[in-house]
């Protein structure tokens, strides 16, 4: 187990389990709770929504082509995939509970699991990641 933790394939996979849980968070949680309740997105503010939507594009466009490249063993893209995994652990998970959360998340009791599972998985990503990167520069 310790070695597949540490390895390109266990890095990435973890990576891309990160990538599935933000993605969940986004379209879920902050799309259909926190933009229109929170933030006061109305269905008419198209700029806004268009925004919105182009950031969720170039965001998640960066982090697929991070996880290609790191499959195929590249370095760099392993060292953007940590990024994207630590953003997710500390931003989507962290800050998140630390800030907006208390007492509670959106949608009781799911919004609670999915900011609770981006802690722990993007967590636990960055860790596996970390390790594979220290170790293949020592090889």
């Amino acid at each position: 187990m310790k070695n597949w933790f540490t390895s390109l394939n266990g890095a990435v996979t973890l990576s891309v389990l990160t990538l599935l849980t933000f993605l969940a968070r986004v379209t879920g949680l902050d799309a259909m709770f926190v933009l229109p309740g929170e933030m006061g997105i109305r269905e008419d503010q198209t700029l806004t929504i268009a925004l919105f939507m182009f950031g969720v594009m170039v965001l998640f466009g960066g982090w697929i082509w991070a996880l290609l490249a790191a499959a195929r063993g590249g370095r760099t893209g392993m060292i953007v995939s940590l990024v994207f995994n630590l953003f997710v652990a500390l931003f989507g998970g962290l800050f998140t509970l630390i800030s907006f959360c208390s007492p509670s998340c959106a949608a009781r009791p799911v919004g609670e699991i999915i900011v609770l599972a981006a802690l722990i998985v993007g967590g636990v990503a960055s860790v596996s990641a970390g390790l594979y990167l220290r170790s293949a520069s020592q090889r």
